[in-house]
């Protein structure tokens, strides 16, 4: 797919590396992990506006950032065969100090409810405790189903699309779900009281026949671990509240990574959100899911 006609020509360099100018407002700070979240302007070419996270390597960045800023920088796009590989935040700078640090402000975010992106006030994320809304997928096997129709059971859930070609996204997901799934399959005390969801937000490709293959190519198998695709609809009731942000671009979609833990009763037991790398271990979702299942009395 080309550029969008009429818009600013990005810079190309050697290896199919593109630059485009971001301009946007600091949003929210995470200097342990080197992450900030910036409400970004049209990226002409490539990308539509919205708010999402950014890994920045250089530390010494985030001595000079604070929420309300108005920043400019460079997004450097690297990629193989017209796909996007990676892509990285660079040469970030204030241009206009936002004088405030008030976190009431409300924050935008991208939405594709209705098949397009529209730009929303996002709301907070669910906090350990709440009720986790209801949302209906349609798992690898083409049947529809609610997430509270798996009620009883410890259900962990996490959000993927199959053509992702980035490893440190939705394969290391995928690769994680597949050793979580392991290890619950060896314990008899485990194995019948949890299930693991791998999400699809690509309606348009991720049909169940797509899912079906992909989950045989990575070992899911029903009921213990399910591939399900959500319409935009379904998922805009449950993504701004677990924090999941996705949008297209030309010719990817360009996510952060969402994992949530959702207890017996319904609601949100532990949520996990990252960009660049998830950092939850395989070990720690099993002391969650154990404790779950104890409490529960089963």
């Amino acid at each position: 797919m080309r550029p969008d006609k009429g818009a600013s020509t990005p810079e190309v360099l050697p290896q199919e590396l593109k630059v485009y100018k971001l301009v946007g407002v600091v949003k929210g700070l995470n200097a342990d992990a080197k992450e900030v979240r910036i409400r970004h302007e049209e990226i002409p070419g490539f990308m539509g506006a919205m708010t999402m996270p950014f890994t920045i390597r250089d530390a010494a960045v985030f001595g000079t950032l604070h929420p309300g800023d108005k920043v400019e920088g460079k997004l450097r796009v690297q990629e193989e065969a017209g796909m996007v590989k990676d892509y990285e935040l660079t040469d970030l700078r204030v241009t206009e100090p936002g004088g405030s640090s008030d976190q009431s402000e409300r924050e935008l975010s991208v939405s594709l409810s209705g098949g397009s992106p529209t730009i929303r006030v996002k709301p907070k994320n669910l906090e350990v405790g709440q009720d986790v809304p209801d949302f209906t997928m349609t798992g690898q096997d083409g049947k529809a189903f609610k997430l509270s129709d798996l009620r009883g059971e410890v259900v962990a859930l996490t959000f993927v699309y199959t053509r992702c070609p980035l490893p440190d996204f939705c394969p290391l997901m995928d690769r994680k779900f597949s050793e979580l799934a392991g290890r619950i399959e060896r314990s008899p005390r485990r194995r019948g009281h949890v299930r693991l969801i791998s999400v699809s937000f690509d309606p348009e490709h991720d049909t169940p026949d797509v899912l079906k293959k992909h989950a045989s190519m990575r070992g899911a198998n029903p009921p213990l671990w399910t591939y399900a695709v959500a319409s935009h609809e379904e998922l805009a009731k449950i993504a701004p509240r677990l924090g999941l942000m996705y949008g297209p671009t030309r010719d990817e979609i360009i996510h952060n990574l969402c994992t949530a833990v959702v207890d017996p009763r319904g609601k949100l037991a532990r949520l996990e959100i990252g960009t660049t790398r998830n950092k939850w271990e395989v070990t720690d979702l099993l002391n969650t899911i154990d404790s779950l299942i104890s409490n529960s009395g089963k």
